[in-house]
């Protein structure tokens, strides 16, 4: 077991009116780290509501040098 992660999803609307929201077809993940007790935003990937989000942070950890590293991925 590696170092953990948590992640967050956000899907992103649109006001069409009347109190109403559509679905864009985009999502926000954001990447935090807890860093003395307290969670810390790592990053963030704007990404589709088609794509796997921990296969894209995973992706994106090999992507920016942490590929050595073990993680563990958790949705909160």
């Amino acid at each position: 077991m590696g170092k953990k992660l948590y992640y967050t999803i956000d899907k992103e609307t649109n006001d069409v009116g009347g109190g109403f929201q559509e679905v864009t077809g985009n999502k926000e993940v954001t990447v935090y780290e807890i860093i003395d007790n307290v969670p810390t935003q790592f990053f963030t990937l704007d990404l589709e509501l088609s794509q796997n989000s921990e296969e894209e942070i995973k992706e994106y950890l090999d992507d920016n040098g942490y590929g050595d590293e073990t993680f563990e991925l958790i949705q909160l």
